[in-house]
């Protein structure tokens, strides 16, 4: 197969069957999914055994360092994985009957017009709770995303609009995505960063592709930016400001913007996601 899902999960029990049940209803079955677990003290393991009896293309990737976080944990899958195309996977949304189909078609049509440069594809998303009731149909417009703007080598420095669980990407991608800096934030607003960079393509489909659930043991969820966005950031500058630094001594390890370009391109975009 040469697609291949990408799962990094920890104590997941609790969403686990639903994100797996949608992906075997999918349209498109040609993939492989590779798990990988950070440490799970549940019956997270048991579950995808489970599904390993019912299914053939479930492997589990088997190492011993636990505890590595979300990040680390899908850039180990995405090293260790051979493949010509991948989607990440988080455990507990659920993913709509036509991602993968939609996704791919995207990529082919992508790849004749842009030969061996690195490329993603990646869609809205619907905004759900815990129990898949919509928050927001429309995870972009709720967070101020604007993908035609941010789809730019400067802006995604200091913006991330590719969210992984809704991304596609290739090959050419991941070759350009290793080595990763130790700060890197999160997996997907590097590859989106490398990809740019390397002159590739990031593509947006308007169309959801997702069910992106928000509850309370979400690592990175959806936040609405309206004012009470900004006044929380006021009320809590010592955080603000920290976060900044962290960003900024990232950018200077990857050889980014400087501080100067940083907080430009920040405050630009700050003013343009409000209009």
């Amino acid at each position: 197969m040469d697609t291949s899902i990408l799962l990094a999960t920890y104590n997941s029990s609790y969403f686990l069957r639903a994100q797996l049940n949608s992906l075997y209803e999918q349209t498109d079955l040609n993939w492989e999914l590779i798990v990988r677990d950070d440490g799970s003290t549940d019956n997270t393991i048991e579950i995808i055994r489970e599904y390993q009896q019912k299914y053939n293309n479930i492997k589990i990737l088997e190492d011993n360092e636990k505890g590595l976080g979300a990040m680390n944990s899908f850039m180990r899958l995405l090293e260790k994985t051979k493949s010509e195309y991948y989607f990440f996977c988080d455990h507990d949304d659920v993913w709509l009957p036509h991602k993968i189909e939609v996704s791919k078609n995207a990529m082919y049509k992508a790849e004749e017009k842009n030969k061996n440069i690195p490329i993603i594809i990646h869609t809205d998303l619907i905004v759900v709770d815990g129990n898949l009731k919509v928050i927001n149909d429309s995870f972009w417009k709720s967070s101020g995303i604007k993908p035609n703007i941010l789809d730019n080598k400067n802006f995604i420095q200091v913006f991330n609009f590719v969210t992984g669980c809704s991304m596609m990407f290739n090959n050419t991608a991941k070759q350009v995505s290793f080595p990763y800096p130790k700060r890197t934030p999160m997996h997907d607003w590097w590859i989106a960063i490398q990809t740019l960079k390397n002159n590739g393509k990031v593509i947006h489909l308007e169309n959801p592709s997702i069910l992106y659930r928000q509850h309370g043991g979400n690592e990175v969820g959806a936040r609405k930016v309206d004012l009470n966005y900004f006044v929380k950031k006021v009320k809590n500058i010592n955080a603000t400001l920290k976060g900044h630094q962290e960003h900024i001594e990232f950018l200077k390890e990857a050889k980014g913007l400087n501080v100067f370009q940083y907080y430009f391109y920040k405050i630009l975009y700050t003013i343009i996601r409000k209009i």
